[in-house]
């Protein structure tokens, strides 16, 4: 049997159902021979390599000093704590930004150019097909256009990105999913995942499980 690869699922800020999210994603991933393991202490960016991890899912959305509202863990991240994440993933770490990784509120910059994108807004939400677009890719293996009910998320994004899933919001296409590399890394961002809507959503599980799986080397 292949050894367990550890996850690190890293949560903070506010807005969201941080430990919903966890426990949807635990189920997903721990079938398929994944060991993880939730925090919200952005400390613990700090021992990635000293811990064996191999991919972080970063579920956060922290804030910008007027925002008003419950903070779970911290509200931003320090620059020795991106720093940490960087170099991880320089070496060989697998990221995976989820949904509003890319809220980095008062983050240091180099954590949107690690992402490749940082978010700028998002209507009420409301029911909209994504798109795969036809360029394969393990991420996006099997899956076809499948209608969510979610936050659409509008983000600015670096162009050299390679994009794997669009959506239309009123004649426009947006990202929805894409991926970079970063010298022996890799990160991917998923801009769907506000709730339990979509986290329970079949072609959304199993784009989550086929992004870790690439991020961590590994066919399913």
């Amino acid at each position: 049997m292949r050894k367990p690869v550890r996850v690190l699922i890293f949560l903070g800020g506010g807005w969201h159902d941080f430990n919903g999210f966890a426990g949807a994603m635990r189920s997903l991933l721990t079938p398929q021979n994944f060991t993880v393991d939730v925090s919200f202490d952005p400390d613990s960016l700090l021992r990635l390599a000293e811990m064996d991890y191999r991919v972080v899912i970063n579920y956060t959305s922290f804030l910008r000093p007027e925002e008003e509202t419950p903070v779970t863990g911290g509200r931003s991240l320090t620059e020795n704590q991106v720093t940490a994440l960087s170099k991880w993933v320089q070496n060989g770490g697998g990221l995976l930004a989820a949904h509003s990784a890319t809220v980095i509120g008062e983050s240091p910059a180099e954590l949107r150019r690690l992402l490749g994108g940082s978010f700028l807004s998002h209507p009420d939400p409301f029911a909209f097909t994504v798109y795969p677009l036809p360029e394969k890719h393990p991420i996006t293996d099997g899956l076809k256009a499948f209608t969510v009910y979610d936050e659409f998320y509008i983000e600015e994004y670096d162009p050299a990105v390679r994009l794997h899933m669009v959506a239309v919001d009123r004649g426009t296409a947006y990202p929805m999913v894409w991926s970079r590399t970063e010298n022996k890394g890799k990160i991917v961002h998923v801009a769907l995942g506000h709730d339990e809507k979509i986290w329970n959503h079949p072609s959304y599980r199993r784009l989550m499980l086929q992004s870790v799986s690439w991020l961590a080397g590994r066919e399913l």
